[in-house]
């Protein structure tokens, strides 16, 4: 009896062990990581976007993969902030990535509209910058039409009637891209480039797009919910390569 109390008093701290190295550790890794998400969002709201992107990256490395909807939260901050550092390629093929990705159309409404809106502007401000860089028709005229896609997708699925604000810039947002593929260089070059088109300027946008040509652009656009072909008119017919700006 002696040796079955000493048994059951040495196995007593085993649920204990397992849960400190199994779910244990990985709650403490997913506080650790909202604790950085705070600084990183703290320093976004700042501008501070150099230290943001390294603690959104920070955040993404300690969280792990196990919360697939914190991963794509992270995605998508990685994305808003690295343009601004130097990494503008990688975000937009982060953005590209997500909306390929079939867990986005799981998130919340929210969620999914950011990401378009955010995958609009980075496509439209890398054509903008690649014609002011003298990059070829076809390489800046993907980017154009990748964003006209999602600002229209964003005025067609996105849109809310009791907000005018919300239609008009929308409305506007998808004149602007449809104006980018029809403006001629000296007509862009005499328009001021917005700040977030500035922040990707210089970092070689032509030179690594022209670099990977044929890689990415596949898919014509996607439908509501990134589901199916997009509604007639939302790019399912590519543009016509050609040469010049």
């Amino acid at each position: 009896m002696r040796k079955y109390l000493v048994l059951a008093w040495l196995l007593l701290p085993l649920p204990v062990v397992v849960m400190h190295f199994g779910r244990g550790q990985e709650w403490l890794a997913r506080d650790k990581a909202h604790s950085i998400i705070q600084r990183a969002e703290a320093a976004e709201k700042k501008g501070e976007w150099q230290s943001a992107y390294e603690l959104y990256r920070e955040a993404d490395r300690t969280a792990g993969s196990q919360d697939r909807q914190l991963k794509l939260r992270l995605d998508l901050a990685r994305a808003r902030t690295g343009f601004r550092v130097g990494e503008a390629v990688a975000s937009i093929d982060g953005m590209d990535k997500l909306l390929d990705d079939a867990a986005t159309a799981t998130m919340p409404a929210e969620f999914q509209q950011e990401t378009h809106e955010l995958a609009a502007r980075l496509h439209y401000y890398a054509g903008w910058v690649m014609r002011l860089e003298g990059a070829k028709r076809e390489l800046w005229m993907e980017e154009a039409e990748l964003a006209r896609q999602n600002f229209r997708l964003l005025s067609e699925h996105y849109s809310d009637p009791k907000n005018e604000d919300q239609t008009h810039r929308q409305k506007e947002d998808l004149e602007s891209a449809v104006q980018l593929q029809r403006l001629s260089l000296t007509e862009l070059m005499a328009r001021p480039l917005p700040e977030e088109g500035r922040a990707m300027s210089g970092q070689g946008l032509s030179e690594q797009m022209g670099k990977r040509r044929g890689q990415r652009g596949k898919q014509p656009g996607r439908g509501p919910n990134d589901k199916g072909p997009p509604a007639p008119g939302g790019g399912m017919r590519r543009f016509q390569p050609g040469s010049g700006s």
